[in-house]
C-alpha cells in the first residue's frame, strides 16, 4: 500500500487481466483460429469484405495483435495483396472495442465475485477434464473468470485512491496529459483493452471526468502500435508496409478523436447514452469507426503510396519465409508452396546452365509458379548456383522444422510431406547434374567429332525432357496430369535407352575410345536420375498423395 492505494493490488489486476487475454487469445485461436485464417484469406477479396473480416476476426479472437500476425503472416507468403491486408488491420481496430462493451456491460454492473468464481470453477474443470474442443472451450471460460477476477483488483485498487488523490489536482490536468498517459501506459504494457479497463475504473470511482477517459482511450490506441513498428523495424518490405499502415491509420483516427473529443461526447449523450461507462466504449467505437470512413475509400491508393515507399534490398535466397509466423499454419504452408516452386525453377535453370552454352528456354509454360519479385542476381557460376539453391533447401528444411512443432490437421501434415518429398527430390536432380558437369565441360572442350556427336545427343535429350516439363500446364489452366508426368518420365527414359544402345554399337565398332567409355555411360545415367527425380519433383508437388504415390511406383520413373 502507498498511502490508501493498494499497488499491488493494481499490478495483479493488470497482471490477472493480460493473463486472461492470452489464456483467451490462444484458446479461441485453437477452437477457430484455423477456420478464422482461412476466411482471412479466401473472403477479403475486396477492401469493404477485408474491413468486415477484420472486424468479424478481432471480435472474435478478442485482440487485434493476434488478427495483425496473421495478416503479417499471410501478406510475406503472398496470400494477401496489400490492400486486403490493410482492409483487415483498418477493421480489427474496430472490432477490438467489442472488449470494452463486454466489460462495461458485466463487470460495473455485476458483483463481480458473483460471476468470475463460478466460471474460473467450470472453466478449469472443463480444461482439466475434457479433451480436445472442451478442454479449449474451458480454457475460454477460465480465461473470462480470470479476466474478471482481474478487473476486480483493479476496480479495487483504483476506488481506494479517491480517498489518496487530490482531485482537484487531476482536474487541472491537461487533456494531453491524459492522452500522454494512455500512450505510454498501453506501450508499456502492450494492451488497449488493459488500458481502457483501469481507466473504466477509474471513471467508475469518479477519479476523472468522462472527457479526460476519453482522452485517455485516444491515447491507448496510439500506444498499442509501438508493438507492431518495433517488429517491422528490420523485416521485409510487406511487413513495413503493414506497419506503417497501421501507425498512420491510428495516428490519424487519433488526432481525429482527440480534436473532436468534446462534440463526440455530445453526440453520445445527444442519442441518450448517459452513462459514463458505457459512452466512453461508446466514444471508442464511434472513432474507431470515422477513421474507417476516412481510410476504406483510400485503401488502394494508400497501399500503392507504401508499395513506392518500401523497396526490397538484399534478401535471403527464401524471400516468402521472413515474416512468416510458423504458428500460423495456413500461411507457413503457402510461404513452403512458394519457396519450393522457387527451388523447382533454380533447379531447372541450372540444368539449363549445366550445358555450355545455357540451353535455351523452351517455349510454353513453367511447370510450377516462378516468384516475380526481383530477387538479388544470380551468379553466373554455376558453383555458386547450386551453392545457393543448397542454401534455399536449407532455410526451408529450417523453416520447416518450426512448423512441423505446430499442430496440423491431417491434411496440412500431408501436404507438408509431399512438399519435403518434392524439395529431397528437386535437390537430388540437381545434385546429379552438378556430379557430371565436369564430363560435359571436357566434350564440349575437346573438339573430337565423336565427342561433339555424343554432346549433341546429351543437350538433345535435356532439351526435349525441358520441352516436356513446359507442355505440362496448358494455357487453358488446367492443372497437371498424372498421365502427362508418365509421358514425360517414360520419354526420359526411351532417350536414355536410346543413347546407352548407341554408346554399345560404338564400342564394337571401335568409334569411340575405351577411356570415354565409363564417362559416356556416367554422364547418361546421371542424366537420366536427374530427369527422373525433377520429374518425381513435379509430382509430389502438383498431384495428390495418392497419385504422387502411383507415380513413384512407375517403372519407368524410378
Amino acid at each position: 500500500m502507498i498511502g490508501n492505494f493498494d499497488v499491488w493490488g493494481m499490478l495483479a489486476g493488470v497482471s490477472l487481466f493480460l493473463f486472461a487475454m492470452g489464456q483467451l487469445e490462444s484458446a479461441l485461436h485453437a477452437l477457430g483460429g484455423r477456420n478464422l485464417s482461412k476466411f482471412l484469406r479466401r473472403r477479403t477479396d475486396s477492401p469493404m469484405r477485408g474491413v468486415l473480416g477484420g472486424i468479424v476476426a478481432t471480435a472474435f479472437l478478442q485482440s487485434s495483435s493476434v488478427v495483425s500476425l496473421m495478416v503479417l503472416a499471410f501478406v510475406g507468403a503472398g496470400m494477401l495483396a496489400l490492400p486486403s491486408a490493410l482492409a483487415i488491420v483498418f477493421g480489427s481496430n474496430l472490432g477490438t472495442t467489442l472488449t470494452g462493451w463486454l466489460v462495461a456491460s458485466l463487470g460495473f454492473r455485476f458483483d463481480i465475485n458473483d460471476l468470475a468464481l463460478p466460471l474460473i470453477a467450470v472453466g478449469g474443470l472443463l480444461s482439466l477434464a475434457g479433451r480436445g474442443r472442451w478442454a479449449e472451450i474451458g480454457r475460454v471460460v477460465i480465461g473470462l473468470g480470470i479476466l474478471l477476477l482481474g478487473l476486480q483488483f483493479m476496480k479495487s485498487s483504483v476506488s481506494s485512491l479517491t480517498d489518496y488523490v487530490e482531485l482537484d489536482t487531476l482536474a487541472d490536468l491537461a487533456p494531453w496529459q491524459y492522452l500522454s498517459f494512455g500512450v505510454i501506459f498501453a506501450a508499456v504494457i502492450q494492451s488497449s483493452s488493459a488500458t481502457l479497463m483501469i481507466t473504466l475504473a477509474a471513471l467508475n470511482a469518479g477519479i476523472i471526468t468522462l472527457p479526460n477517459a476519453a482522452a485517455i482511450a485516444i491515447g491507448a490506441d496510439l500506444g498499442t502500435t509501438t508493438t507492431v513498428i518495433i517488429g517491422a523495424i528490420r523485416g521485409a518490405p510487406a511487413k513495413r508496409q503493414v506497419a506503417t499502415a497501421h501507425f498512420l491509420f491510428n495516428l490519424v483516427t487519433d488526432g481525429v478523436a482527440y480534436v473532436l473529443r468534446v462534440p463526440l461526447l455530445v453526440v453520445i449523450a445527444w442519442v441518450g447514452i448517459a452513462d459514463p461507462l458505457f459512452a466512453l466504449v461508446a466514444f471508442h467505437s464511434l472513432f474507431n469507426l470515422i477513421g474507417l470512413a476516412i481510410f476504406a475509400p483510400l485503401i488502394k491508393p494508400f497501399a500503392r503510396f507504401l508499395e513506392h515507399r518500401f523497396v526490397a534490398g538484399s534478401q535471403p535466397v527464401a524471400t516468402a519465409l521472413a515474416d512468416v509466423n510458423a504458428a500460423v499454419s495456413d500461411a507457413a504452408l503457402m510461404a513452403i508452396e512458394t519457396e519450393t516452386a522457387h527451388l523447382i525453377g533454380r533447379v531447372i535453370d541450372q540444368s539449363r546452365a549445366a550445358f555450355s552454352p545455357t540451353l535455351p528456354l523452351p517455349p510454353g509454360r513453367a511447370p510450377v509458379d516462378r516468384d516475380p519479385a526481383p530477387r538479388t542476381a544470380e551468379p553466373a557460376d554455376y558453383e555458386q548456383m547450386y551453392a545457393r539453391t543448397k542454401r534455399l533447401e536449407g532455410e526451408i528444411l529450417a523453416f520447416t522444422t518450426r512448423l512441423q512443432a505446430e499442430s496440423l490437421d491431417r491434411e496440412e501434415s500431408e501436404r507438408l510431406e509431399r512438399l519435403l518429398r518434392t524439395i529431397r527430390e528437386a535437390v537430388h536432380s540437381a545434385k546429379s547434374l552438378k556430379d557430371i558437369r565436369h564430363n560435359l565441360d571436357a566434350f564440349y572442350a575437346s573438339g573430337d567429332e565423336v565427342s561433339d556427336g555424343y554432346l549433341d545427343h546429351f543437350r538433345g535429350c535435356m532439351n526435349g525432357f525441358l520441352a516436356d516439363l513446359y507442355s505440362l500446364r496448358h494455357e487453358n489452366g488446367a492443372a497437371v496430369s498424372f498421365e502427362d508426368l508418365v509421358a514425360a518420365a517414360q520419354s526420359v527414359r526411351h532417350r536414355h535407352d536410346e543413347l546407352h544402345a548407341r554408346v554399345f554399337a560404338d564400342i564394337r565398332t571401335g568409334a569411340i575410345r575405351q577411356t570415354d567409355v565409363s564417362s559416356l555411360l556416367n554422364v547418361n545415367r546421371e542424366i537420366l536420375n536427374s530427369n527422373l527425380a525433377l520429374s518425381a519433383a513435379l509430382s509430389s508437388y502438383h498431384l495428390d498423395a495418392a497419385q504422387a504415390d502411383a507415380f513413384s511406383r512407375l517403372p519407368g520413373a524410378e
